[in-house]
């Protein structure tokens, strides 16, 4: 039997990467592409808005916690770290005052802000404002760069959006802060859960839900859970998104609604929505239902 032809083979890989599949949710081959690899780019199904005006900014939360630290940086240049390399008590505890981001442990008195380890989120502030360049440490001290006394100006504000949310994304590890085996479940394909929420968001739907049309997507990342001792892979993986992608991810940038209990965003039950800052900060092409 005579093979097909280069041309023919070809043809028919043109045609598959341009039809929508049913795993990908509706996208296809040559959508989920930039999808993954510029995830807002200008080929890409998510992308940014422009000119966001200040009072859809004033939302999300990251944007603003990040904009009190570097506010705290200016004032306080140069601001003395402890021995550890970590923030101050004192600028811990008016960082969490703010209360852009509120966590459970601190919030039910389990334990009390103490140690920079204390709030993920303020560890992960710590690292993204100086992976994105907007603070630098010399000899033992944290120091507002150019850059950063720049992107403070309000003028800059949507530059400085752009910069915290890629940093967080493509930058910063979301696996740095758990236990779970996975390197890469949540944070690769980061904008395809946005896509996910943007198209079954206005209703409620439980974590685990989110959990498998990722799955479906990424089949790969299944493997990776190995140890069956308390959970199914399938129940690990779960947890593992739910945790990375909902509650230390896009909730930390408002896009849940309306105010999840962060305590529960990785159960599998839990119901999840989109919250209006979704669609107000992100253009989310979709695809025919």
């Amino acid at each position: 039997m005579k093979s097909p032809s280069k041309p023919v083979l070809a043809a028919a890989l043109h045609r598959y990467n341009d039809t929508p599949q049913p795993d990908f949710c509706g996208l296809s081959p040559a959508q989920m592409h930039p999808l993954l690899y510029q995830p807002l780019g200008p080929a890409s199904v998510v992308q940014l808005r422009a000119n966001v005006p200040d009072e859809v900014l004033n939302q999300v939360p990251f944007l603003r916690l990040t904009e009190a630290f570097l506010q705290l940086l200016q004032r306080e240049t140069p601001l003395r770290l402890t021995p550890l390399g970590a923030l101050p008590r004192k600028y811990l505890r008016e960082l969490y005052a703010h209360g852009f981001l509120r966590e459970e442990g601190l919030e039910t008195g389990l334990f009390t802000l103490s140690r920079e380890i204390d709030s993920l989120a303020i560890t992960t502030l710590h690292q993204t404002t100086r992976l994105a360049g907007l603070a630098r440490l010399v000899r033992g001290q944290l120091l507002l760069t150019k850059k950063g006394t720049q992107l403070l100006d309000p003028a800059h504000r949507p530059a400085l959006w752009a910069l915290v949310l890629d940093t967080f994304t493509n930058r910063f590890l979301w696996a740095s802060h758990d236990g779970y085996p996975s390197q890469t479940v949540g944070q690769t394909g980061w904008a395809y859960s946005v896509y996910l929420l943007a198209r079954f968001g206005q209703q409620p739907h439980p974590v685990s839900f989110y959990a498998a049309h990722y799955q479906r997507a990424f089949p790969f990342v299944l493997a990776e859970f190995t140890d069956p001792v308390y959970r199914t892979p399938l129940e690990q993986l779960t947890h593992c998104y739910g945790v990375r992608t909902f509650e230390r991810g896009l909730n930390w940038f408002g896009l849940l609604g309306p105010e999840p209990q962060a305590s529960v965003l990785y159960q599998p039950d839990q119901p999840l929505s989109a919250s209006p800052l979704l669609a107000q900060l992100f253009d989310v092409q979709q695809a025919p239902v």
